[in-house]
């Protein structure tokens, strides 16, 4: 199963998947723990949020998209009050989150048996829901983590051993934002150590500097990639590492997306916004340049659905 805002669907019924986006980042972090943390929304704060997110949807789907990803952690505001009305309003599928959920800092403070401790969250997060809205049960889909750039930190070593435990526990998988490729290599030595399944973790950004030594050495592992910044006017850059992952023969563990907030894009023009240029500008390239549209469509619709599908341990929601 994949687990939705609405609830649970079969993988079959995903579709066409941006699998990277922002519905939209708060950055009132006392704000974004009231709604992870105590389930306080702002009501007419949503109603005015939706007058500008419904049109980006509406125009994704126009285009053939039937979900998105949501990629902001708790700590970025995710509201699944939100979230859940966006999504019945549009008739499109929304996979939110758990992971990252406070100030990095806490671990100076907290370190001993921080990994246990945030790993219990996280599978708590699943087995309760992260709210429970209407009657439905909100169980987050995956868990979405973004590390610093540089050396790979004492603070975030132990957010992935603890995201390694809870996916163990629940079945989800692992969303990783990480920017610089050389950490992807002390990010494998963690999750070597953790005999961590590789069909569970997801680079995301690795197109951001496109090292494609990394890279194959990544989906050789088992990691997924996510090629997920396809902006205006980088669909040449995109096109040649998405390339060359089919290449080597690793097209099914890719994963295409275009890492917009929908709700700051809608503000700045909500007539012109770029939140379809995966569709209006990256798919025609490919196609005038050997990778046929209808590849990329299969890539958005079986990738998504084998990775985000879920072989939930029972137990953790009986």
């Amino acid at each position: 199963m994949i687990y939705t805002t609405r609830g649970p669907i079969h993988k079959s019924e995903l579709g066409v998947t941006l699998a990277h986006e922002h519905i939209k980042w708060e950055s009132d972090e006392f704000y974004a723990n009231n709604m992870y943390f105590d389930k306080k929304y702002q009501e007419e704060d949503i109603s005015l949020d939706l007058k500008y997110i419904i049109p980006i949807m509406l125009d994704i789907k126009a285009k053939g998209g039937k979900s998105v990803v949501e990629a902001s952690p708790p700590i970025g505001g995710q509201n699944v009050r939100l979230l859940k009305e966006l999504s019945e309003r549009v008739d499109m599928h929304i996979i939110p989150c758990t992971g990252w959920n406070m100030t990095k800092q806490l671990y100076d403070v907290f370190s001993m048996h921080f990994e246990e401790q945030l790993a219990n969250r996280w599978i708590n997060d699943f087995r309760e829901g992260l709210d429970t809205i209407d009657g439905v049960v909100i169980r987050p889909g995956h868990i979405k983590l973004l590390l610093d750039r540089g050396v790979l930190s004492k603070v975030d070593k132990a957010m992935l051993i603890a995201a390694v435990k809870a996916s163990k526990e629940t079945g989800m998988p692992v969303h990783c934002h990480i920017m610089d490729a050389k950490m992807v290599h002390e990010v494998i030595e963690v999750l070597d150590k953790e005999n961590a399944d590789y069909q569970k973790f997801l680079w995301a950004h690795a197109d951001e500097e496109a090292n494609k030594e990394t890279v194959k050495l990544a989906v050789e592992k088992g990691m997924w990639i996510g090629i997920d910044n396809i902006r205006k006017g980088t669909s040449p850059e995109k096109f040649e590492l998405l390339s060359y992952v089919m290449s080597i023969g690793y097209g099914h563990k890719v994963m295409l997306s275009q890492d917009y907030d929908f709700y700051s894009e809608a503000k700045e023009s909500s007539d012109n916004h770029p939140c379809t240029v995966i569709f209006d500008e990256f798919m025609p390239y490919c196609t005038a340049n050997g990778i046929d549209e209808q590849e990329i469509i299969h890539m958005m619709k079986e990738n998504p659905a084998n990775f985000y599908d879920m072989d939930t341990v029972t137990k953790v929601i009986e």
